[in-house]
């Protein structure tokens, strides 16, 4: 795929992660403590790197705090937006591409929920000069776990139907040498006969 509908593409990823992000802020939430919220955007984020390189994945997320910051919470909440987003975007696609074995799509996106909210504690704890505010963290751990099963449940659903329009194919970068990795399939799939089902993946194998 050339390089401007590998743009292109990128574009309308940060477009939709910045609509849904911005709607978002509009959701009440039902547990007044700072720093929950759904994290809807957080589904654009896993559809980046199930199909697009990390460069393309930390891109979207600066791009979508910067505007979302902007045009909600104001400049001074980007610090606690962009060093959240950036930390669980980076574990997220280490854990997808080198651990997949272990985490489906949903717990991948747990696991980020759970990095955001505890990044964005302690750079509150840094900023304020106080440990008091880790006194949210039990709550925050325990929205993360509900919040990334639902959003690790729709993306993984979006991913699955994204695959199956092959919009993404050879847009990723190289960023590690590994197996070539589609997103995941049924076992029905008569297009992949010799292709070994895992977790959330599936590898091809030579015969």
């Amino acid at each position: 795929m050339n390089r401007n509908k590998r743009f292109a593409i990128i574009i309308i990823l940060v477009t939709n992660a910045i609509i849904i992000s911005f709607l978002e802020s509009f959701i009440p939430v039902p547990i007044p403590v700072p720093g929950i919220k759904l994290g809807l955007g957080n589904i654009i984020t896993m559809i980046a790197i199930a199909f697009l390189g990390l460069k393309d994945v930390l891109f979207i997320v600066v791009v979508r705090c910067f505007v979302v910051a902007i045009l909600t919470r104001g400049v001074m909440m980007l610090a606690f937006s962009l060093t959240g987003g950036l930390l669980s975007a980076l574990v997220m696609w280490l854990l997808y591409k080198k651990l997949s074995r272990f985490f489906s799509i949903k717990g991948v996106s747990i696991v980020g929920a759970i990095v955001h909210n505890t990044t964005q504690i302690t750079v509150a704890s840094f900023i304020l000069g106080q440990v008091v505010v880790f006194y949210y963290l039990p709550i925050l751990l325990i929205s993360a776990v509900v919040t990334g099963l639902i959003t690790g449940s729709i993306g993984e659903l979006a991913i699955n139907e994204v695959s199956k329009k092959d919009i993404f194919a050879k847009t990723a970068e190289p960023d590690v040498n590994e197996e070539e990795q589609i997103p995941f399939k049924s076992e029905e799939d008569e297009d992949l006969p010799r292709a070994e089902i895992k977790t959330g993946m599936i590898e091809r194998r030579e015969e």
